[in-house]
């Protein structure tokens, strides 16, 4: 299969049953990327994931960076696509259907249904990403400092991502 059609196709996939936003889709993403098709390396997908993170915009946006991997510039350009479509299509759906049955019992019922599953989902998420990216103790205590912190939501998001960078330039002046 052409590669442009694989990419698309997978991130279609991908757009369509990460339900629950970005983080939802980090699991399927590494499942197609790293394990179905060896796109990219463990490291290579925990490098895609944090540069969504860092960039402007929703953590799909991933998807840029894993086309780009594997099919360049026209790579990117057909994952982004891809995994979006899905998202585009659903808005414009529920903006016809579901401000039309948003109060129904049955609506809420549903939606309370789903979200304990997207949290899961996001909870198995990090705690993969979190197995990738720790190589030492000074590590797994950043990760420990900054999940306190923006748990208590006393620092901003930004501050930990700069700290962050902070301590890991440092440590890695000290550990050469």
């Amino acid at each position: 299969m052409n590669i442009f059609c694989e990419l698309a196709l997978s991130f279609i996939k991908i757009g369509f049953f990460g339900f629950g936003g970005g983080f939802a889709m980090i699991p399927l993403m590494q499942s197609v990327a790293v394990h179905q098709t060896g796109w990219l390396s463990p490291s290579q997908f925990g490098a895609a994931i944090a540069l969504g993170q860092v960039t402007p915009g929703p953590v799909a946006i991933s998807a840029t960076f894993i086309g780009y991997k594997v099919a360049g510039l026209a790579g990117a350009v057909v994952a982004t696509a891809a995994i979006f479509a899905p998202s585009l299509l659903c808005m414009y759906l529920l903006e016809k259907f579901y401000l039309k049955v948003r109060g129904k019992e049955i609506t809420q019922a549903i939606m309370h249904g789903v979200l304990p599953v997207v949290a899961a989902i996001i909870l198995i998420a990090a705690i993969s990403l979190c197995r990738q990216s720790t190589h030492s103790v000074w590590q797994a205590g950043v990760i420990a400092a900054v999940a306190a912190l923006a748990i208590s939501r006393r620092v901003s998001y930004g501050l930990l991502v700069a700290g962050s960078m902070t301590v890991g330039i440092v440590m890695a002046f000290i550990c050469r």
